[in-house]
């Protein structure tokens, strides 16, 4: 039966109930509060890289005429339709790859952005809207190596996963070749090495690709390395052969020299160049990012010296070097120069990502067309 006195004691102790319980859940609030994890006194508060952006000022390089014995060395800074910027300026152009009149760029996610290039009158980058998505490209991995054959055929590298062959804006097949695919001019094949892991060789069909062993192999291995290096910086495949910059198993001296050895497609070593012996020097390496043909010569970025050597094709004669910072105009301590790319015309273009000034925390990316090489 129902009585009424007896529900209303029945609602007096629920409601007390319910007071204990929200100052319960009240005081254990303020309890977690107190002993959540304060912020250093003196932090200062993490800035948004917007805010960083709007605060900075954009580069202004100054690029000077450089001498190459009688030649006359010269850079134009490329006309962007927009910023390149990125936390840092290391990594805010990964890759860089001329193709006809195209010009190629990874960015800090590994997006392809496409470009038109204009020479006439000094160098400018316009959006190629037809290129991928609206003048951008976004593959399944993130781009950061590209190498091309004479026809236009596109490979981008991804390093430890999947590479790609594309043509026109548009991926063509997926290649399991892992590293940083060079293709030989022809197409027919490309040689991959990745870091310190076995070399891989490629060979190329018009919508597939097959990988095996090359002779190089367990660079990471001491006891079952094969071939002289244990570290490649980078490579290219130059009138045939094999240009394949590293760091040697064997040290010299004590040293670790990082050299450029020549190869032909077997595997068997043709010449070598990069002076061994030395410390210092501008026939000297610190690291080799970067190696493509300049006229009949050949030439090596080494961003570690902010150098660009000038070597003959087989390696025997060192015909000089030029500080990318006085050429390009840019900073001789924190320039990030780590590519190179030959246009049909002669012309090499360089990547530059430097921060901008005053511990700006923006890396802005810049486009550089060097001719006179």
């Amino acid at each position: 039966m129902f009585n009424r006195s007896t529900s209303g004691l029945a609602l007096l102790l629920l409601a007390l109930l319910a007071c204990k319980k929200g100052e319960t859940t009240a005081a254990s609030a303020a309890a977690s509060a107190s002993a959540a994890p304060k912020p250093a006194a003196g932090a200062a508060p993490k800035v948004p890289f917007e805010e960083k952006v709007a605060k900075s000022k954009p580069l202004a390089p100054s690029p000077a005429a450089q001498s190459l014995g009688s030649k006359k060395v010269e850079a134009t800074l490329c006309k962007l339709p927009a910023p390149l910027l990125a936390p840092s300026a290391s990594n805010v152009i990964q890759a860089l790859e001329v193709v006809g009149d195209q010009l190629l760029i990874a960015d800090q996610d590994g997006v392809i952005h496409g470009y038109k290039v204009t020479s006439a009158g000094g160098c400018s980058l316009s959006v190629d809207a037809a290129f991928g998505d609206g003048g951008k490209l976004k593959l399944p991995n993130k781009i950061e190596h590209f190498s091309k054959t004479d026809a236009g055929l596109v490979i981008a590298a991804s390093g430890i996963f999947d590479t790609y062959a594309i043509k026109d804006g548009k991926k063509l097949f997926d290649c399991k070749a892992t590293g940083h695919f060079e293709v030989e001019p022809g197409g027919k094949w490309g040689i991959v090495p990745w870091v310190n892991s076995t070399v891989e060789i490629a060979d190329l069909d018009k919508d597939s690709c097959s990988k095996k062993d090359w002779v190089l192999k367990h660079l990471s291995d001491d006891a079952k390395r094969e071939g002289l290096f244990k570290n490649i910086n980078t490579s290219a495949v130059i009138g045939g052969k094999i240009y394949m910059g590293g760091i040697p198993a064997a040290k010299i001296g004590g040293r670790e020299p990082r050299i450029v050895v020549i190869f032909d497609k077997a595997g068997k070593e043709l010449g070598r160049f990069g002076n061994e012996e030395k410390a210092f020097g501008d026939d000297v390496f610190g690291w080799i990012h970067g190696i493509s043909a300049c006229g009949p010569n050949v030439c090596a970025v080494d961003s570690n010296y902010r150098r660009l050597s000038v070597w003959s094709a087989d390696g025997k004669k060192h015909l000089g070097s030029i500080e990318l910072s006085k050429l390009l105009g840019v900073s001789g301590t924190s320039a990030w120069i780590n590519d190179i790319s030959l246009a049909k015309d002669g012309a090499v273009y360089l990547p530059v990502g430097q921060e901008r000034e005053g511990n700006s925390g923006v890396g802005e990316g810049l486009v550089f067309r060097v001719t006179g090489l």
